[in-house]
C-alpha cells in the first residue's frame, strides 16, 4: 500500500490538504470521493515535502521519545502523521519517510534520499544510532545538538545583521563617492586657488582604483567560494584540501576543530556504551564529524586499530582532534571508563566551542563598525576639506 498526498475541496468549498493510503492513485481518488473531497492534485508522498534543520530536530526528538517508549519506527512515524495533520508541510515528508521505511530502507538512507543536502555528520549519527541499538537515545541527543547549532546560528545572524547592513550601505556610499562625487568635486575644486590639498589629490587618484580592486576581490572571492563548494561535493580529495586550508584562517582552527571533536566524542561515547568495537566506532565517529578529511583519517586509523593499535594512539594520529581528545581517551582506556571520559570531553569541547564563537562575535561587530567609520571619515574629509578652504577664501575676499 502506498501513501499519497492530496489537495482538494470539500462539499462546502473549503480547501483540504492531507495524505491517504491506497494501492493506486485511482483508488486514492475514489477514497477521497467517498469522503466528499474533490481532488485537485494527487502525488506520491515520497516526492513531497522537505524539512529544514528545525523540523528535523523536532522529528528526531519526537521519534526518540516514541522509540524509547517501545514503539517501532513505522508505528512512531504513523503516530506523528496523525498528530501532524494540521502541519501539511511536514505531513508529506513524514508520509514519504514512512513509505520508505515500509520498503525496508534504514532511517539514515531514507532521510538522505528525502533530504539531498542532509549534513554528513547527521547521516553518520543516524547510522551510528542504528548500529549501536540506541536509536531513541541518540536521536534525542542529535535533536539537542541541532537545537544548539540553530541557537548559535541565530545568535550569529543577529550579531552580524547590524554590522553587515552597515558594511553594505557603506560600500554603496563609498562607491558613489569614489566613482561619482569625488571626480566631479576634483574637477570643480581644481579651478580655484592653488589646487587641491595633497590628501584630496591622493585619495582622488588612488581611491577609485583601490575601491574597484576591493569590489573585484569581493566578487572573485564569492565566485571562488561557490565554485569550490560545488566542486568539493564530488571530489573527496579537494574537500579534504579545502578543510585543511580553512584551518589556516584566523580564528577558524580554534572553533572548527572543537566542533569536530565535540561531534566525534559524542557519537563515539554512545557507540562505546552500546558495545560497538573500537575500530567500528572510530570510523563511524569520524564520519559523524562532518569533515571528509577527518573521516578519511579515522577510517585509516580504524584499520590500524584492527591490527592491534591502541585507541589512544590512533587518536594521537588524528591531527585536528588529537589536542582535544587524546588525553581523555588515554585516561578512559587505562581506567576502564571510556564512555564517561568521552562524554566529558564532548561537553568540554561544546563549552569551549560556544565560548570561542561568542567571543569572536563580540569582537567582530565593533571591528566592522570601526573599519567602516574610518573609511567614511577619510572620504568625507577629502571632500569637505576643499569646500571649507573655498568657503574661507571666499569669505576673506
Amino acid at each position: 500500500m502506498s501513501v499519497f498526498t492530496y489537495r482538494g475541496r470539500d462539499r462546502a468549498g473549503r480547501r483540504q490538504r492531507g495524505w491517504i493510503e491506497a494501492d493506486s492513485p485511482k483508488l486514492a481518488r475514489s477514497a477521497l470521493d467517498d469522503r466528499g473531497i474533490l481532488t485537485e492534485t494527487l502525488a506520491p508522498a515520497a516526492l513531497c515535502g522537505r524539512l529544514r534543520a528545525e523540523g528535523r530536530a523536532r522529528l528526531y526528538r519526537e521519534l526518540g521519545v516514541l522509540l524509547r517508549a517501545g514503539f517501532n519506527l513505522e508505528r512512531a512515524l504513523g503516530m506523528l502523521m496523525q498528530e501532524g495533520q494540521t502541519d501539511q508541510h511536514s505531513c508529506g515528508f513524514l508520509a514519504g519517510l514512512r513509505a520508505r521505511i515500509r520498503e525496508g530502507q534504514a532511517l539514515h538512507a531514507a532521510m538522505a534520499e528525502l533530504t539531498p543536502r542532509l549534513p554528513p555528520f547527521e547521516r553518520a549519527a543516524l547510522q551510528a544510532a542504528e548500529q549501536a541499538g540506541l536509536q531513541g537515545q541518540l536521536l534525542e541527543q542529535l535533536a539537542d545538538f541541532l537545537d544548539a547549532q540553530r541557537g548559535v546560528a541565530e545568535r550569529l545572524r543577529g550579531a552580524l545583521l547590524y554590522p553587515v547592513t552597515v558594511l553594505v550601505l557603506a560600500t554603496g556610499l563609498l562607491s558613489l563617492m569614489m566613482f561619482v562625487v569625488l571626480p566631479r568635486a576634483t574637477r570643480l575644486f581644481a579651478q580655484f586657488g592653488s589646487g587641491l590639498p595633497p590628501a584630496t589629490r591622493l585619495v582622488a587618484t588612488l581611491g577609485p582604483r583601490v575601491m574597484l580592486a576591493v569590489l573585484l576581490a569581493i566578487a572573485a572571492a564569492a565566485a571562488t567560494w561557490l565554485w569550490a563548494r560545488r566542486a568539493a561535493r564530488d571530489d573527496e580529495a579537494l574537500a579534504a584540501r579545502l578543510e585543511q586550508a580553512s584551518l589556516r584562517l584566523p580564528f577558524a582552527r580554534a572553533i572548527v576543530t572543537r566542533l569536530w571533536s565535540m561531534r566525534f566524542a559524542g557519537t563515539m561515547a554512545l557507540l562505546v556504551q552500546a558495545g560497538v568495537t573500537p575500530q567500528e566506532s572510530l570510523a563511524t565517529a569520524g564520519a559523524a564529524t562532518g569533515s571528509r578529511w577527518v573521516a578519511a583519517l579515522a577510517s585509516a586509523q580504524a584499520e590500524q586499530v584492527r591490527h592491534g593499535l591502541s585507541l589512544s594512539a590512533a587518536m594521537a594520529s588524528l591531527p585536528p582532534l588529537a589536542p582535544h581528545l587524546t588525553e581523555w581517551v588515554r585516561v578512559g582506556e587505562s581506567a576502564g571508563n571510556l564512555y564517561d571520559m568521552l562524554s566529558q570531553a564532548a561537553q568540554r569541547c561544546r563549552q569551549a566551542y560556544e565560548a570561542r564563537l561568542t567571543r569572536i562575535l563580540a569582537l567582530l561587530e565593533p571591528a566592522l563598525i570601526l573599519l567602516v567609520g574610518l573609511a567614511v571619515l577619510i572620504v568625507a574629509y577629502t571632500v569637505l576639506k576643499p569646500m571649507l578652504d573655498l568657503a574661507r577664501t571666499a569669505a576673506s575676499v
